[in-house]
């Protein structure tokens, strides 16, 4: 019960995030999304896995790695889209 809980929360952890990679992706523009965000987020889901992962919590590890990779897929169209506009 109690990963379930985790699980749950990573789900709603993506879910804060996908909408702006949709819109990203349907609009072929990041400037709305600042790299400032994008580091922010990506340190705090790399410290969360170290978290997760010494403390044994798999739910959090799982969920957050898929998160970073969204931040990180999310990086690379920032820079690529940042560079096609210059």
């Amino acid at each position: 019960m109690v990963d379930l809980l985790g699980y749950i929360g990573g789900v709603f952890l993506m879910i804060s995030f996908l909408p702006q990679i949709f819109k990203s992706m349907r609009t072929r523009s990041m400037t709305d999304l600042s790299w400032g965000t994008l580091a922010a987020s990506g340190l705090s889901g790399a410290f969360y896995e170290a978290y997760a992962f010494f403390l044994g919590l798999t739910p959090v590890l799982i969920m957050n790695g898929v998160f970073v990779t969204s931040i990180i897929c999310a990086m690379v169209m920032k820079y690529q889209l940042d560079r096609s506009m210059a």
